[in-house]
């Protein structure tokens, strides 16, 4: 059997190739957001634009498109243009009338408020169709490769069943707190229409500019603070996903018969007490419930689970009377087993996450058995001084090491200005995470599979071309090298399977 590590390894790599997965369609959610305040931008330009052209000044135009009884002035207009001959009066009434026609038209508002809602409905049905096969994925991917891990760590046969769709389906309908992940979707798309509807209103009623009014719309969708477009979005994303991943693996386990698992929790400085405190626990698979001793535990949690320690000498088969899983000694090989699959097990394991998927998800350099010297204390702590100075964190505890082992990572760089370091760092995991901390800060870097792909290409070539600067070992030279052509590699094969 695979030491710990391996099962947490494999669980990890799941893990982060799902939510690649999710940051993709989250960022695609977002920029349907983008695209529908421009829409709504556009619209109270244009609106504001047909104010301007008449001779009503701005304020009273405002006023006219507030005015709760809109239509009805704009009839009483109408007549009172019809009764009148004077010129210069009918001229004001017409001016009234142009801009009340369009205070017609939005009626009260509600015009662009209207327009709001509908963009805005059509996001949220798009993004929904999007979230449906990304959580399908999650749900199959994660069964399918728990299987398929489970086999070949124990390099024996496991006899299994298809997961059946209706079955994907009913875990996809079921609410989980509270809401299922559709309904969550509609309560965070009506606070959107909400809060984009109130900012227009408040901006008319206040006076403000056109372009202060669009503004704030632009800055509500890119805002990062609690409750914006933004971070609602990827919150949603990432925790249904880890969801939906977690049900699958209980699936798994709950087909091949695994009775007990052990919580994997995903330490950092960031890692919550109740998370911190489940780390190692063993539970039984019929007795998890989910935020409380099984994943996710909270929102945008990162915790996994692994079976917990298994008979080495048996294998697992099920019986074909009773469906039961039950475990014999044999001599079944994994390639074996492999090999002995139908065609139907062997197409269901499509959604066996590849390895190659697997790789690039945190801009990280990989850990290496091989000796690589160690940065001097007062060079690091230059660096470390020198990164403080411009708003960034890099975090060296024992923690901070428990957490890069269960990446298999020396470091990892989460953003422009917070990198994890090991307590003895070397000199090229240093300068590989202050490249890509640099990546993040000029926008390469978007977070994206493949802009995180081209990234590490990047840093692997600037190590090599300042090796000597950085007075990067021969061993270092050669892990670099080694990486340069490994990602250059997933790029080839990116490209060959379609990616754009």
């Amino acid at each position: 059997m695979k030491s710990k590590a391996y099962w947490v390894k494999r669980a990890v790599e799941v893990e982060t190739y799902l939510q690649s997965q999710a940051d993709s369609v989250k960022d695609g959610v977002i920029k349907a957001y983008e695209r529908a305040i421009k829409n709504v931008n556009n619209d109270i330009e244009k609106t504001f634009k047909a104010y301007i052209s008449t001779d009503i000044p701005e304020k009273e135009a405002r006023r006219l498109m507030s005015i709760a009884d809109s239509d009805k002035q704009y009839e009483e207009l109408l007549e009172l243009y019809d009764e009148t001959d004077d010129k210069t009066v009918k001229k004001e009434i017409l001016n009234r009338i142009n801009a009340q026609s369009y205070g017609a038209r939005i009626s009260r508002l509600e015009g662009l408020k209207r327009n709001v809602y509908i963009y805005f409905r059509h996001v949220a049905n798009e993004a929904i169709k999007e979230q449906k096969k990304l959580y399908d994925s999650a749900v199959k991917t994660a069964y399918y490769t728990n299987i398929f891990d489970t086999a070949q760590g124990l390099n024996c046969g496991i006899d299994f069943s298809l997961v059946p769709q209706r079955a994907v389906n009913k875990v996809l309908s079921e609410p989980w707190h509270g809401h299922n992940y559709s309904e969550r979707v509609w309560i965070h798309n009506d606070r959107f229409i909400q809060a984009v509807g109130q900012t227009i209103e408040d901006g008319i009623i206040s006076g403000h500019s056109v372009s202060r009014m669009t503004d704030k719309l632009i800055d509500y969708v890119k805002d990062t603070a609690p409750g914006g477009i933004r971070t609602s979005a990827e919150t949603l994303v990432r925790s249904e996903t880890a969801h939906f991943m977690n049900q699958g693996q209980r699936m798994a386990y709950e087909e091949i018969g695994i009775k007990q698992y052990r919580f994997v929790a995903a330490l950092s400085e960031l890692t919550c007490d109740r998370c911190g405190s489940l780390d190692g626990s063993v539970f039984d698979t019929d007795k998890a419930v989910e935020g409380e001793n099984f994943p996710p535990i909270h929102p945008r949690c990162r915790c996994v689970t692994i079976m917990a320690d298994v008979n080495l000498t048996s294998r697992i088969a099920r019986d074909p009377l009773t469906g039961e899983n039950y475990k014999v000694d044999g001599s079944m090989t994994f390639d074996e087993w492999k090999n002995g699959l139908s065609d139907e097990q062997r197409n269901a394991l499509k959604y066996v996450a590849n390895s190659e998927k697997r790789g690039i998800i945190e801009m990280k350099r990989k850990k290496n058995d091989n000796k690589s010297e160690t940065m001097p204390k007062k060079q690091l702590q230059k660096i470390i001084k020198r990164f403080k100075k411009l708003g960034g964190t890099i975090q060296m505890s024992e923690e901070t090491d428990k957490y890069l082992d269960s990446k298999f990572a020396e470091a990892i760089t989460y953003d422009a200005h917070t990198i994890l370091l090991r307590q003895k760092p070397s000199r090229a995991s240093v300068f590989e995470e202050l490249i890509h901390s640099a990546q993040y800060g000029t926008g390469k870097n978007d977070g994206s599979y493949i802009s995180r792909l081209k990234c590490e290409i990047e840093a692997q070539e600037k190590l090599l071309r300042y090796q000597k600067a950085y007075r990067l070992t021969k061993i270092e030279v050669e892990q670099t090298e080694k990486a340069l052509n490994d990602y250059k590699n997933e790029l080839k094969l990116y490209y060959k399977k379609g990616g754009v």
